[in-house]
């Protein structure tokens, strides 16, 4: 099969085993599902936001529109059953959904989607950002003393975006200030990006937390100062990120098992998106082999019945209870392969 053959089938394969029976939920949050009321009490705002971004790469890559259709509805269900906004006690949540926002926008050229992200964006610069650590957004409201990668990074690439569309220097200035207190607090010399810093209130780093999508938004970051400023530096950057995660999360071609708590299976997916990204930037081959492979081994172990369930170690077949952000995972790393195959 080719990977655009693997997409569709990915994207089938979410309906197919999470697809739940009341429309407030959308999809259950685990398969199987015994006690969908228990499984489903949280509301998982961040997955949803994911979930609009890969039905808008089913439909940039198939141009049918049912594709555009779903993920402007998925996107309209999370906004609403959130009360209507996108602003939220976490700022990540936030921005993960801003960026899908304004992905939509550039499809649809709705105003209405780029007015969500410029809300996103002015309500983390007027409630989100101070001195404690040197600076940096704060993770979510009740907690303004912890900074971490997850709010800043992408925080970065919004301002990134609506400088390009709207050329409102503001947008650049804060890009380069958060770029400045990202890289000088939460990235190692060698290109690593750490996760957060002063969770405990203790002014110390959570090193012992490697995630693949820390560094996938840093990459990202990167790329798209790259892209304005024509600054050298800053692919040089992303290649040490991109190189240093595959020495250091990868096991036998694929990255290894995050965690169990059901946000980790997301991560791997979040990496492969802003990873393409930098592929079809610089064209390097040692980096599109190790797509093409870790979704190979991926699919090969989530054939079940004819569809793939993609579990939250792509190493192994599926087991257990499966978070619906594990299927979204390899649903992106999917979407992405089928990118990079045309």
């Amino acid at each position: 099969m080719k990977w655009s053959e693997y997409a569709n089938l990915a994207q089938q394969s979410l309906e197919k085993f999470y697809l739940a029976d009341t429309k407030e939920q959308f999809l259950n949050n685990f398969y199987p599902t015994e006690n969908p009321e228990e499984d489903n009490k949280v509301f998982n705002y961040w997955w949803l936001a994911h979930l609009v971004e890969v039905r808008l790469d089913a439909y940039l890559r198939t141009n049918k529109q049912a594709d555009l259709e779903i993920a402007e509805h998925t996107y309209m269900h999370n906004k609403t059953r959130n009360g209507g906004t996108l602003v939220h006690d976490f700022y990540d949540d936030m921005l993960w959904n801003a960026l899908a926002a304004f992905r939509l926008y550039k499809t649809t050229g709705k105003k209405l989607y780029l007015e969500d992200a410029k809300l996103v964006w002015q309500n983390l610069v007027d409630t989100g950002w101070n001195d404690t650590m040197g600076g940096g957004f704060a993770w979510r409201r009740p907690q303004m003393y912890y900074k971490n990668t997850p709010v800043n990074a992408p925080f970065i690439i919004l301002s990134c975006w609506l400088y390009n569309e709207l050329h409102e220097t503001k947008y650049l200035e804060w890009a380069i200030k958060t770029y400045e207190w990202q890289t000088k607090v939460l990235v190692r010399k060698d290109g690593f990006v750490e996760d957060g810093i002063n969770r405990l209130e203790d002014g110390a780093i959570d090193t012992e937390w490697k995630f693949t999508y820390n560094q996938g938004v840093y990459i990202g970051a990167n790329l798209e100062l790259y892209r304005i400023t024509k600054e050298a530096k800053y692919l040089a950057t992303a290649n040490k990120t991109a190189d240093i995660s595959l020495k250091e999360l990868t096991e036998d071609g694929i990255f290894k098992d995050e965690g169990n708590g059901g946000d980790e299976g997301l991560f791997k997916g979040i990496f492969y998106r802003y990873f393409t990204d930098l592929i079809e930037e610089t064209a390097n081959k040692t980096y599109l082999d190790f797509v093409f492979n870790s979704c190979q081994i991926l699919v090969d172990n989530a054939k079940v019945d004819g569809y793939l369930l993609m579990g939250m170690n792509w190493k192994e077949k599926p087991s257990g209870k499966i978070p619906y952000s594990a299927e979204l995972s390899g649903m992106i790393a999917l979407e992405m392969a089928a990118k990079l195959e045309r």
